[in-house]
């Protein structure tokens, strides 16, 4: 659905013309029509149209993927926040989120967003970190846990195969509890006058030293 007022911009026409190549039905409605359908601000004069991805497991995940790569989400408090490490889990070729239902934990229109199609792409997984961990340990994909000052850096750890991060939320770290069912931690170094980052760009960060470790091989 296209915003009548915004067919004059040139990504709007670059959006049309590929929806129609793909064979995808194009509807041009009144500017305000489409602002009152859209369910996050500012659609910017598109809104697509999606089947919801199928649910996943994560046992079936774990059990299909030999080298599984898992991010572990608790507490997040903003769907700013998610959407964008949905976007980044995407890039970096995470085969699953696990957010924990104490945050931010479903699809919503924000986080669809903001993830820039990575939901599409991405399964997000609610569920209890405990059991996640303990379905992780079962398949032998250790749990990391990232910590300020927790461990060795992450640049002075092998990150590489099978692995989860598990990320702490943003008012707060990883809980004494999840901790204990990690196998170990990494840090971010930086200034010590900084008490933390924030929790997308920490997960940005976490996940393409991992990358750059199994290329730089």
């Amino acid at each position: 659905m296209v915003a009548s007022g915004s067919m004059k911009d040139q990504k709007i026409i670059e959006i049309v013309e590929m929806a129609k190549r793909k064979g995808i039905n194009v509807q041009i409605l009144n500017s305000d029509e489409l602002e009152k359908l859209a369910e996050s601000k500012n659609p910017q004069g598109v809104i697509a149209m999606m089947e919801v991805p199928e649910e996943s497991s994560l046992e079936q995940i774990l059990r299909d993927k030999r080298n599984a790569f898992i991010l572990l989400l608790n507490h997040i408090d903003y769907e700013q926040n998610l959407g964008a490490i949905m976007r980044t889990a995407w890039a970096a070729g995470v085969d699953a989120v696990v957010a924990s239902p104490n945050g931010v934990h479903e699809i919503t229109p924000v986080v669809a967003k903001i993830s820039m199609g990575g939901v599409a792409y991405v399964p997000l997984i609610p569920m209890s970190l405990f059991q996640a961990m303990k379905l992780l340990h079962k398949y032998a994909v250790p749990v990391i846990g990232v910590e300020v000052d927790m461990g060795k850096t992450m640049y002075e750890t092998k990150l590489m195969g099978p692995v989860a991060f598990l990320m702490g939320g943003e008012a707060e770290g990883i809980s004494e509890p999840l901790q204990k069912e990690c196998d170990f931690f990494v840090n971010i170094p930086m200034n010590k006058q900084v008490a933390s980052l924030n929790v997308s760009v920490a997960t940005a960060l976490v996940l393409f030293e991992k990358i750059r470790q199994e290329k730089s091989v």
